[in-house]
């Protein structure tokens, strides 16, 4: 991982095509602003990890486990405190719920 200081107004290349500024940095928060091709996707962390899940869900899972994992998003507003993985052996996608120490286990549906 690179770590770079910045101050308010300066810039972070990344290749030719992204560029990030520092608006405003204070009280251990930082705004940016990311200038991009519009064929780069960019996400927040918590909304890249319900997109990957989703995917997963999608690739594996039988309907009541998806309903199961829908409500757990609802209940608990995301998912950015959870742990998210898929056990590539068994074709298995491990939700940790850390707050309500519940984990729904998807299993891939055999044919």
């Amino acid at each position: 991982m690179l770590v770079i200081t910045r101050k308010n107004g300066q810039k972070i290349m990344i290749n030719d095509n992204i560029e990030i500024t520092v608006v405003e940095a204070k009280n251990g928060s930082c705004k940016i602003a990311i200038k991009a091709d519009k064929d780069v996707k960019i996400y927040r962390e918590e909304i890249y990890l319900q997109i990957k899940l989703a995917n997963l869900m999608g690739k594996t899972a039988q309907v009541s486990a998806v309903d199961s994992v829908s409500e757990l998003i609802k209940q608990g507003g995301g998912l950015n405190d959870n742990k998210i993985e898929q056990v590539q052996a068994s074709d298995e996608v491990v939700v940790d719920d850390n707050k309500k120490s519940k984990t729904i286990r998807i299993y891939k549906k055999n044919d």
